[in-house]
């Protein structure tokens, strides 16, 4: 077999009282499913991986989709998950000059979308644990043992919660405290056995869970049931971990952790600029710490695009000097056409080696902004709208934890207090960038008790378990203060 046929899959499906259909392409919501986005339509060969681990190229060159799902049987899995289960094919692009250039990859993957969005978790991977001699991980809390040089001379990313449960090592971001993501992991790797465990790659992004195995069309009943049930089991103990949450209490701020080094590094970073008024909007907090960055992001930007020149030219001057080589060691090339093959070549390779390096060097100035100057915006906005507000600042991953939303997303700011006087609830700011490689979205939302009144104009809301949910989608300029004073005195009515 050349490549993943849909008829390999239809006897199981019909033997399990599934729908199947030749194909059926998932969308591209989790970041394997986006593999193969951009490439196009391409004559491509199969990369085919036996079971005993031998990889070999077969096919026929004939053009393929960028991306296709095959053999897709959707219902009730084994394991009890509403889902599909099919032949995922994307294709890769191995560069200009190498023989196969194109390749289709085929996995199998089970799909589901469970109605949990971000409680659970936001953002879940899961693979094969690494053999390692300490544990990998971060530490939820105070980590201020480590010494910070000041804000502007580095980043601190933002760190991942990593653990590992039943010989996979699974990846939270932002980070679950250990618990949690055991509570997640753990119970589903029972079914590992008769899987190849190192193929084994689990994606949850927002709601969106896709279970795969790399590499590999599985074909034989015995593993297609037991890789629906560890996908089954996942889904369950995902749901039990969204449910075990406590619930929301609109009259108590839902307390800050303990600073981490990242967190302690904004602080340090929003503290540079003495806002005599709160910052008038997100955006504009940002643009003001750009001018803090600058200084530092512009060095940084000239000695990236000094390497990159001099590695670029170095090639061009190898180049040249083997032109040269072959002009003097050989007759095939003239002496005089050698030296020109080299003039050329190092004109060339001088002229691409700066603008690759411009090119890269503004890149490296415009990632060193965004890295330093969006955090620290975002925590000077917070800071000035508690103060302007009276409202105090509260755990905004806790409260994504305990909330159903009506969208996907994440919150990066909560308050807690009166939205109005004798109207008690949480007011978040909410950026949902689930949609890559689309622009992010951004909501603004306020909780408050139920109150059965109509929906304000110019907003949604919803009313369940005696809360009431009001919330608007805004641009990234209107994270601002006058629009979340407009949602509080919505809210409130």
């Amino acid at each position: 077999m050349s490549g993943p046929e849909p008829d390999d899959l239809k006897a199981w499906a019909e033997s399990h009282g599934l729908a199947w259909k030749q194909e059926a392409t998932l969308p591209p919501v989790t970041e394997r499913l986006r593999l193969g986005v951009g490439i196009g339509p391409r004559r491509a060969s199969y990369r085919v991986t036996s079971d005993r681990g031998v990889t070999s190229i077969t096919g026929s060159m004939r053009k393929k989709p960028e991306r296709e799902t095959v053999g897709v049987s959707k219902g009730k899995l084994p394991g009890g998950l509403e889902g599909s289960l099919g032949h995922h094919v994307h294709l890769i692009d191995q560069g200009p000059g190498i023989e196969d250039r194109y390749l289709a990859i085929t996995d199998t993957v089970v799909f589901a979308e469970l109605p949990l969005r971000a409680r659970p978790v936001f953002h879940l991977e899961g693979r094969q644990a690494a053999e390692r001699d300490t544990k990998a991980g971060i530490t939820i809390g105070n980590t201020a043992a480590t010494e910070l040089k000041g804000p502007l001379e580095q980043v601190v990313p933002p760190a991942k919660g990593v653990e590992e449960a039943g010989g996979m090592e699974w990846s939270s971001f932002p980070a679950e405290p250990d618990e949690r993501a055991r509570r997640i992991g753990s119970g589903a790797t029972r079914f590992l056995d008769g899987l190849p465990a190192e193929r084994m790659q689990v994606e949850y992004e927002c709601g969106k869970l896709a279970v795969w195995v790399k590499g590999r069309a599985l074909t034989d009943s015995g593993s297609l049931d037991q890789l629906c049930r560890f996908a089954s089991t996942l889904a369950a103990d995902l749901t039990n971990t969204a449910e075990s949450s406590p619930a929301l209490d609109l009259g108590q701020p839902l307390p800050l952790p303990e600073p981490d080094t990242r967190e302690s590094w904004i602080r340090e970073g929003a503290d540079l600029v003495d806002w005599a008024e709160p910052p008038v909007s997100i955006v504009a907090a940002q643009e003001r710490y750009k001018k803090d960055v600058k200084p530092q992001a512009t060095r940084a930007g000239w000695k990236v695009y000094g390497i990159v020149a001099a590695v670029l030219f170095l090639f061009s001057v190898l180049v040249a000097l083997a032109s040269l080589g072959a002009s003097l060691l050989t007759d095939q090339l003239p002496l005089g056409l050698g030296v020109m093959v080299a003039i050329v070549a190092v004109a060339g390779g001088a002229l691409t080696a700066n603008r690759i390096a411009l090119q890269t060097g503004q890149e490296a100035i415009d990632d060193r902004l965004a890295s330093s100057a969006t955090p620290w915006g975002i925590e000077a906005f917070a800071r000035g709208y508690a103060r302007h507000s009276g409202l105090v600042r509260e755990n905004h991953d806790e409260l994504r934890r305990r909330l159903e939303v009506p969208f996907n997303g994440r919150p990066q700011i909560a308050w807690q207090g009166e939205l109005a006087p004798g109207v008690p609830g949480h007011l978040s700011s909410w950026i949902d960038a689930t949609n890559t490689p689309d622009p992010p979205r951004f909501y603004l939302l306020a909780v408050t008790a139920a109150t059965g009144g109509a929906t304000p104009p110019g907003y949604l809301s919803s009313e369940a378990g005696g809360q009431r949910l009001t919330w608007q989608e805004v641009t990234s300029v209107q994270r601002a203060v006058h629009r979340l004073d407009q949602l509080r005195n919505n809210a409130a009515t």
